[in-house]
Parts: structure tokens; sequence; C-alpha cells
């Protein structure tokens, strides 16, 4: 009897099949994360040309919280809170405004986990009590000042929890682009599969720590509207969001009119039809123009 020829495509086709499979799947957890990231705001080491920006630093729990400022000390405090990933100069446009510096005294964090503020890497998870603690303390240096904080992304999120912790020190909330119902704040898919072991070991430390600060989003959010929902805020409040935005819900101001507006003194609207998550560089004017309409009230 003839032998027939000997052929491996049967048992390996199988598994090209597979890792061509894995090898797609990947390709599009790391392309849908890198977009998460990337679109979150423009994250890129300042060189910080304008020799007006001084740097400082808290402490909390034992915890360096590293920040930039500019301006004129005895002015209305400017807070800018980055998302995730970031740094403090997400906002250095602002602290490099020449009409800004003389108007305000204007502050911006690394908050914990990022830039110069370095947390161990297992308590990089988003959790807004340490977040807004280290916030609080920062603007506890400067003990006399009431403070407009100005956040984006997750540190809009974060921004109420701020006013929580040290509400006679929050003046004003400007909230742009930020994830406020925890309905809207699950993790997506793409988070899911990336904080698995093995792929959070492949996606890098950026992505990794990022994830982390989503993964865990929606529980925060869940806490703070129990804390909102029982309490009265002393702070004017706008929430600005792009109606085109691909990270974060254009829903989100409808939760806020619907849950939030009697807990804070004053709540509006800025809804931009075509706009998507970049506001804070795509809409400069418009938000320095806000800020001073929460101010001068």
């Amino acid at each position: 009897m003839r032998a027939k020829p000997y052929s491996t495509a049967p048992s390996i086709l199988p598994v090209l099949q597979r890792l061509i499979k894995f090898g797609t799947l990947f390709t599009l957890l790391v392309m849908s994360l890198l977009q998460n990231v990337l679109l979150a705001q423009p994250y890129s080491q300042s060189k910080v040309l304008d020799p007006t920006i001084k740097f400082s630093e808290v402490k909390v729990d034992g915890y360096d919280i590293n920040f930039a400022y500019s301006g004129t000390a005895e002015k209305h405090g400017l807070l800018f809170l980055h998302g995730t990933p970031g740094g403090w100069a997400a906002f250095e446009v602002y602290l490099a405004d020449k009409q800004l510096q003389q108007d305000f005294f204007m502050v911006s964090v690394d908050r914990l986990g990022w830039g110069g503020s370095p947390l161990p890497p297992k308590k990089i998870d988003g959790k807004f009590d340490l977040q807004a603690r280290s916030i609080a303390a920062v603007m506890a240096a400067y003990p006399d000042k009431r403070w407009t904080i100005v956040g984006h992304s997750l540190g809009a999120s974060i921004a109420p929890k701020v006013a929580l912790v040290a509400p006679d020190a929050v003046a004003s909330l400007l909230l742009l682009a930020g994830t406020l119902d925890p309905k809207l704040g699950k993790p997506r898919w793409y988070n899911r599969t990336a904080n698995t072991w093995v792929v959070s070991r492949l996606i890098g430390k950026t992505m990794r720590y990022s994830n982390r600060e989503i993964m865990g989003l929606r529980k925060e959010l869940v806490t703070m509207d129990k804390e909102i929902s029982t309490t009265k805020i002393d702070a004017k409040m706008v929430v600005m969001q792009g109606m085109k935005d691909r990270l974060v819900s254009p829903k989100n101001p409808a939760f806020v009119k619907a849950q939030w507006i009697d807990n804070f003194r004053e709540v509006d609207f800025i809804e931009l039809v075509g706009e998507g998550h970049f506001l804070p560089w795509r809409q400069t004017p418009l938000v320095i123009k806000t800020i001073y309409q929460l101010t001068n009230g």
C-alpha cells in the first residue's frame, strides 16, 4: 500500500487562523486604546518656554503632588485639572496667557500618578477621594484664596468631588467633556480586555495606567452622585460638552440637568454642535470667556 504523502497543513492551518484572529483582535484593541489615549488630550512634554511659569509641590498621604503656577498672587484662583493620561502642561497655553496672568492666580497640577506626582503602580486606580484630597492640599497651600476649577475629561469627572472635599475653597466649576453619569461611565470592551494580566503587560505603562483609571470610573461616579444628591454645594457650575464627542457621551449634560440642578448654587450648560473632545484646545477663547463669566458673578 502506497503511503499517503505526509502533510502538516491540516494541523498548522487552525493554529495560523487562531494567530491571525488573535493578531487582528489585538490590533483592534491597541487601536481602540490608542484612540482613547490620544483623543483624551494632546499629551506632550512641555518645554516651559514661558519663564513666568514656576513650580512647586505639596504632600498628601506622603505622596508629592507637583504643580505649575503663574499669575498674580492676590487674584482669584484658577486650578486646571487634566484627564487621563496627562500632565500640567495640557493647560500651559492658559498659564502663559498674559491677560489671564494679570487677572488670576493659576495652577495646573500633575494629578497623582502622572508627571511629577508619582504613585506606586498599584495605587494608580483613579480613586476620586485621593485625587480630590490631593487637589484640596494644593488649594490649602493658599488658604485665603477661593478657586475656580477647570477640569477636562477625567479631570472634569473628579472636579465635583473636590468641591465636596473642600467646599469652602471652591467657588465655581467649569467641566469640559467630563463623564458625570455613572451609567455612562462603564468600561468599554477594550478597557475590560486591556485590564487582563496578559494584555495589560503588552500595551505599555501609559495606556495601562490610564485604563486602570477608566476601569474604576463608574464606581467612583456612583459614590459621588450619592454624595452630591444629599448636599447643597455653594458653587456655580458650567458643563461644556461637544455633541460629537467620541470618548465622552453627549448625554452627560442631560444627567446633570435631571439629577444635580438643585444641588449647586447655579448650573449652566454649553452644548457645542459638531464639536468633539478637544475643548480646552479647540475652544480656548470660549473656555476663557466662560472663566470670566464664572468669576465675575
